[in-house]
């Protein structure tokens, strides 16, 4: 297989791995919330915490989706430039948050994961899509 065909099956998979990963943490927020609260905190404090990780790892989630979307439907994935991005960044997610998993986290460990994993990949797809819509009119 050359180089550039290794890229849809590889580009999957670690988009498949930073997904379980993230449904993994959604499940088992609790150590994650306590840990980025004292050691004395009241049941307010404690929703807080957990809205705002729930919100952190919804919105990892959300991306992904629209990541997923633009994969299966074709307008991404032979794009070697788009499957490079994706394939740095959800697997230094994937990566990190196995770590994660196993160290127990804060909450604001997850908001920068978001900004530099989720954030960029998701937007490239998002312009990529729309230019293959322009394309596509233009040539109607």
């Amino acid at each position: 297989m050359p180089p550039r065909g290794s890229l849809v099956p590889a580009r999957f998979l670690v988009l498949t791995a930073h997904l379980v990963l993230l449904l993994q943490l959604g499940w088992g927020r609790d150590p994650h919330v306590r840990a980025s609260l004292p050691l004395e905190f009241s049941a307010e404090e404690y929703a807080h915490a957990d809205r705002l990780l729930g919100g952190a790892l919804g919105g990892a989630l959300g991306l992904l989706g629209v990541e997923f979307v633009g994969f299966f439907s074709g307008v991404s994935m032979f794009h070697p430039g788009q499957s490079l991005l994706s394939l740095a960044a959800h697997g230094g997610a994937a990566l990190a948050l196995a770590w994660a998993l196993l160290e127990g986290w804060d909450s604001s460990c997850f908001w920068l994961l978001f900004g530099l994993c989720s954030v960029p990949p998701a937007i490239t797809e998002v312009l990529l899509m729309v230019s293959m819509l322009g394309c596509r009119r233009r040539a109607i």
